[in-house]
């Protein structure tokens, strides 16, 4: 964007900071939309990863039919920027929380919320008619993680007594795999991840034998967004790091490569600064561990400069340390270094903003509006 008439180039940028190749990003949109059309399947994308608004604005342009939030907070946050048809993926038990909730329905009467007990069925019941408005409602499924969800056996008990309470509205089945997302090899996260879905398909058609009523089986990451299509009940799926990718994903077999997941393009790269260069076998940029989400396998991958290695070295919460190979030349002081983050969801909730480069000058500035909220 402009600045006293000067376009700024992004390596003028403050750093440390986040930028977001406006063209690589919509391009994964195009992709993900298309695949959307091609398989039948609804897009609900997870605004977890990129805790954007008005990213999440621009995946409903690219065809979602609402967004996956993980948090009442996130949910509170989307509905005041004017997105509805929301899904909160994890479930809401106390009172407080519950409240918060209503205030949701109340705005935006679609909301979906999970559910895997029954005194949260008594509680969301009293809610609900106490605003007069029936709460939406999925039953979540256990993957076998043991994180949130009941097991499969007792799925169509559960839902007999969910369809006893009035002012709870059924809507289906939600089945996450989290732990499946990142198993290297394709073929394993394929067989793996399609058992849980057929799993989760059985207990759909025995809602549906049952005479119950339902519309939706959802679940499903980037890291198996073109497998979990193939369960016979899935109705849509909710990816999140597809829309800017980091080093995680990109290292993990995919239905094209065996040892790298391409299909869509690391729209989003962390920028840092050499800032101290008084060692000959390292220098120190200005992101640490307050900068960068640290991940124990994973380390930051520099892509503006050859030879080069990011480790967070034991500097600390601001500090970096870099390291060059044999016959490359460390960075002086002032360079401006690029990398993809190991992991995005928790680096980009580390930031205030996006910066929005097109042939790498900035052209706008996105807002990380929902960062931090936790609650």
């Amino acid at each position: 964007m402009p600045k006293n008439g000067h376009q700024i180039h992004k390596t003028d940028l403050d750093t440390p900071c986040l930028v977001i190749e406006k063209n690589a990003l919509e391009f994964n949109l195009k992709v993900m939309r298309q695949h959307g059309q091609d398989t039948q399947v609804n897009i609900r994308p997870h605004v977890k990863t990129h805790k954007c608004s008005q990213l999440a604005k621009l995946q409903m342009k690219y065809g979602a039919i609402g967004i996956s939030a993980a948090k009442v907070s996130e949910a509170e946050g989307l509905i005041h920027a004017g997105i509805k048809n929301i899904l909160i993926t994890s479930p809401v038990v106390t009172p407080t929380k519950i409240n918060r909730l209503m205030a949701c329905f109340a705005d935006a009467p679609e909301t979906l919320v999970v559910v895997d007990n029954e005194k949260n069925l008594y509680d969301l019941n009293t809610a609900g008619q106490s605003i007069q408005t029936k709460i939406n409602v999925l039953i979540d499924l256990d993957p076998g993680l043991g994180r949130t969800g009941i097991k499969p056996q007792i799925a169509l008990n559960f839902a007999k007594k969910i369809m006893q309470f009035p002012w709870l509205n059924l809507k289906g089945i939600q089945c996450y795999a989290g732990n499946l997302q990142h198993i290297f090899s394709f073929e394993e996260r394929k067989k793996r991840s399609l058992t849980v879905m057929e799993m989760a398909s059985s207990v759909v058609r025995q809602l549906k034998e049952s005479g119950i009523p339902w519309d939706i089986l959802t679940g499903t990451g980037t890291g198996t967004y073109d497998i979990d299509v193939d369960a016979s009940a899935i109705t849509e799926i909710q990816p999140g790091s597809y829309t800017v990718m980091d080093v995680e994903y990109g290292a993990i077999g995919s239905k094209t490569e065996s040892s790298s997941f391409t299909t869509f393009k690391p729209a989003m790269t962390l920028l840092t600064t050499v800032i101290s260069s008084n060692r000959k076998e390292h220098v120190t940029v200005d992101s640490g561990t307050k900068s960068i989400y640290v991940d124990i396998q994973t380390k930051p991958r520099i892509i503006s400069h050859q030879g080069l290695h990011y480790d967070w070295g034991g500097f600390g919460d601001e500090h970096g340390k870099i390291t060059a190979e044999n016959n490359y030349e460390l960075p002086k002081n002032g360079t401006v270094l690029e990398m993809i983050v190991p992991h995005c969801d928790p680096t980009i909730n580390l930031y205030d903003k996006f910066y929005i480069v097109e042939n790498d000058v900035v052209t706008d500035i996105w807002e990380i509006d929902l960062r931090g909220k936790s609650q």
